[in-house]
């Protein structure tokens, strides 16, 4: 066997990128093949201990950040993006059985979890394949789109496209409350860097197109309403089709 080497990096597209995601996709299989036997509330609770174990990973992951990062601010680790806040609501949804919030976490968080592999944030391009960073950051968002999808693959949730509305328009007041937490935590001095959701300035290629267009805080990214929307309805359509 080859020595691994140390020094390899995760780019987006490399064949380290792709490891995570051929085992992301492993994953998300075995999860559906072990869910086949139960019955609907140990489907359930499937996705609820995947939920608990995600947020687990998540947390242990931020904590880590410490030692990783010299800028490390505990006020900027919250779970205030969006993938953390589909985490929790993927625990909230799997314990009150909601389509709504289903829907959520299977557009939404699924989304969310993609983007974040194809255009990582600064602090997470071009990341060495054998740190805590790749494998919080990579790890992470990998079981979340697992726990997301698993509503679906496990048949607790079957995607209509009128329900593609809703996700939406809760992305956009999700960011809104991130953006008064981004406010007083720059306003107190608590983080003056603070920019969860990419309210305050943009981060990724997608977000710095809208802010040469309105470069207006939080109101440039309007426009994420109706991409995330029409993502729902071609995922929800695909997955009709493939229900059927």
């Amino acid at each position: 066997m080859k020595h691994l080497n140390k020094d390899a990096r995760i780019k987006v597209f490399n064949k380290w990128w792709w490891m995570y995601v051929v085992l992301t996709a492993v994953v998300l299989t075995a999860v559906t093949l072990l869910g086949r036997g139960l019955d609907e509330n140990g489907r359930y609770r499937m996705v609820l201990y995947l939920s608990i174990a995600e947020l687990i990973i998540l947390r242990l992951y931020k904590y880590s950040l410490k030692d990783i990062r010299d800028d490390y601010n505990w006020y900027n680790e919250l779970p205030c993006y969006l993938c953390n806040q589909s985490t929790i609501i993927c625990i909230i949804a799997s314990i009150i059985k909601d389509n709504t919030l289903m829907a959520y976490c299977v557009s939404v968080g699924t989304l969310g979890a993609v983007l974040a592999f194809v255009m990582p944030d600064s602090y997470n391009r071009d990341q060495l394949v054998f740190s805590k960073q790749a494998y919080g950051f990579y790890g992470y968002h990998g079981l979340l789109i697992v726990t997301c999808l698993s509503f679906y693959t496990l048949g607790l949730y079957i995607p209509k496209i009128s329900d593609c509305l809703w996700p939406a328009i809760w992305t956009f007041i999700l960011a809104v409350i991130a953006h008064i937490v981004n406010y007083i935590l720059r306003k107190t001095g608590l983080n003056k860097k603070s920019n969860y959701v990419f309210t305050w300035y943009p981060d990724n290629i997608i977000l710095e197109k809208m802010w040469k267009l309105l470069p207006v805080k939080l109101l440039y990214m309007l426009p994420v309403m109706p991409i995330f929307a029409a993502f729902s309805a071609v995922l929800f359509g695909l997955l009709s089709l493939l229900n059927h």
